[in-house]
């Protein structure tokens, strides 16, 4: 994938964006240990960061998990998007994203958001994309509606925070069928 729009660039991520990969992580690293505990918790150290996105870059392609990078004008990362936990019978696949704290609230993961799902349904031939979310995180469920995600459901007690605690989740899902309107 390689979309331009408001000054930045979705694209594959790449195993050249190792420093800059880390960087994005280490800047957000707080805030994302709840919600992306396994990546925070394996991206330790720069050496840990090329590991991963070889991990990353192989298992795209054996088309099973995607991972996209938002870049800047200036080379910089600002964001990362997840197509994972992939069923090719039904065909299905999982969307997870986060933004760097310092460009939130600008638009920027919504029209984003509806730039992944068209691949996933145009490039991947997927049939449905959903997506979970904590149902205390309004700005994600905010863009998940915006790209007329559907909610389908509350699954209880359903994630683990990194202080132990369980909360529920929203669970939103969008077929191919539906209109991305973003």
């Amino acid at each position: 994938m390689n979309l331009s729009f408001l000054n930045l660039t979705l694209r594959d991520l790449t195993k050249e964006d190792g420093p800059e990969f880390y960087s994005l992580i280490d800047r957000n690293r707080l805030r994302l240990r709840n919600y992306f505990p396994v990546t925070i918790a394996t991206i330790s150290g720069l050496d840990a960061c090329f590991k991963y996105i070889d991990e990353k870059v192989d298992q795209a392609s054996n088309r099973e998990h995607y991972a996209f990078v938002l870049e800047d004008e200036n080379k910089q990362l600002q964001g990362l998007f997840f197509i994972k936990n992939i069923d090719w019978r039904i065909p299905k696949g999982e969307l997870a994203y986060f933004i760097d704290k310092g460009l939130e609230g600008n638009g920027i993961m919504t029209k984003a958001l509806g730039a992944v799902a068209d691949y996933g349904f145009t490039n991947l031939g997927m049939n449905k994309l959903f997506l979970i979310t904590a149902t205390d995180n309004l700005p994600s469920r905010k863009i998940a509606e915006k790209n007329n995600f559907k909610l389908e459901g509350i699954l209880r007690s359903n994630f683990k925070l990194s202080s132990g605690e369980l909360v529920d989740m929203a669970y939103y899902g969008l077929l191919s069928t539906d209109k991305i309107t973003v």
